[in-house]
């Protein structure tokens, strides 16, 4: 069975697992966000959430639930974050030609 899908700000995102299966997979994207809960934080109020500062890092470490409306808002926030950021490099291929058999 398909899970419902979600829309935020025109990006339509497939929902994932259990509340704290996405609150894990959220921390570990934003790992790789390279920013600080500031910026997070910044960022997810310019998009319209309504936590503060405290109580997003509370979410990110687990100790307080978030709603899933205000999950998809920092998901968004470090999503853009993201796309900002060079891809990783990518492991190169080798000319078949170029080998000794």
């Amino acid at each position: 069975m398909r899970r419902p899908r979600c829309c935020l700000a025109g990006d339509a995102v497939e929902i994932q697992g259990s509340p704290e299966e996405d609150r894990v997979r959220l921390v570990k994207s934003f790992g790789g966000a390279q920013m600080r809960i500031e910026e997070l934080w910044l960022r997810y109020f310019a998009l319209g959430g309504d936590a503060g500062r405290y109580e997003v890092e509370a979410y990110l470490t687990g100790l307080m639930p978030m709603s899933p409306h205000e999950h998809n808002v920092l998901a968004q926030a470090i999503n853009e974050r993201l796309a900002e950021l060079p891809p990783p490099p990518r492991a190169p291929y080798r000319d078949l030609e170029a080998e000794p058999e």
